[in-house]
């Protein structure tokens, strides 16, 4: 049986494995020149290279099976790692894209209101609003349309009034707002309005996962949990229910216009549309100037 590496052999090799081939040979060759060097008989020289092929045979084995080991181990790491960038710069770019639709929204506001747009504005559009009630979510786009058409003479604010036939799942949903707009701000509460509005089954069905939903806006969930079980937020939205009852709101959505400038207000109820409610902010700025 031949022992020698055959061409056909040779093509089979890694790049590896050639390398330390290459090694073999050269290694051959010191050891024939060494020994033509202090006269060894030929049948030792025989066994001495034989026995040296061997052993670098066998190391050849074993340094590719570390090698193989390790270039894999180190590939999958890399592609694990890139997978993990890539996921969280995503992730971050989707955040980003919801914040920059709520770019109008001050990042703190006074008193802890939750107001979109421009706080200086004459006309406030004040919304009690309920995030499992479909009208609602109907509604939702309207008020923000006629802010961003208002050239900064309107705002809105948010009034929660979760019903109590859509409970429990409408008051957490209103409680978790609050406590997502402690790590995010005011923008990071309209930002989560949406996505609750978005992912909310409606009528008290709630939302799949309230987690992930919190986590899309770039919140801590583990930290709104804390927040929700603390309860530090159920007097606020006690406080908005007691408002709605006592200026005789049952449904959702209910939005008073109120004119900052004079004090005078109008309530609109349900789902009105945008043209219905430019038209009584010019009735009102009429009134206002013939007075």
């Amino acid at each position: 049986m031949s022992e020698q590496t055959t061409p056909q052999q040779q093509k089979s090799f890694s790049p590896m494995q050639k390398k330390l081939l290459a090694v073999g040979a050269a290694m051959t060759l010191i050891l024939g020149a060494s020994v033509a060097t202090v006269g060894y008989q030929i049948y030792q020289t025989k066994e001495l290279l034989i026995q040296e092929r061997d052993s670098l045979q066998s190391k050849i084995t074993q340094l590719e099976s570390d090698y193989r080991f390790k270039s894999e181990e180190r590939f999958n790491n890399a592609v694990q790692k890139a997978l993990e960038h890539f996921v969280q710069q995503k992730r971050e770019q989707d955040i980003q894209a919801k914040y920059a639709k709520y770019e109008s929204a001050p990042e703190q506001v006074p008193d802890d209101k939750r107001i979109y747009g421009n706080l200086n504005a004459r006309f406030t559009l004040v919304e009690f609003s309920d995030l499992e009630c479909p009208f609602c979510k109907k509604f939702h786009d309207t008020p923000k349309e006629v802010v961003d058409a208002s050239n900064g003479n309107i705002n809105w604010q948010w009034k929660h009034l979760p019903l109590s036939f859509h409970n429990p799942a409408a008051e957490k949903e209103a409680l978790a707002a609050e406590c997502v707009a402690e790590q995010k701000g005011n923008r990071g509460f309209w930002v989560f309005l949406d996505e609750v509005f978005a992912k909310s089954q409606g009528n008290g069905g709630g939302v799949p996962n309230l987690a992930e939903v919190i986590e899309s806006v770039g919140a801590d969930a583990s930290l709104v949990r804390e927040c929700l079980a603390s309860g530090r937020y159920d007097l606020k939205i006690a406080a908005d229910v007691k408002q709605a009852t006592e200026n005789g709101i049952s449904g959702t959505p209910a939005t008073f216009i109120v004119d900052n400038q004079t004090g005078k207000t109008q309530l609109i109820r349900g789902a009105q549309p945008s043209q219905a409610i430019a038209a009584i902010i010019r009735k009102m700025m009429i009134e206002s100037e013939n007075n």
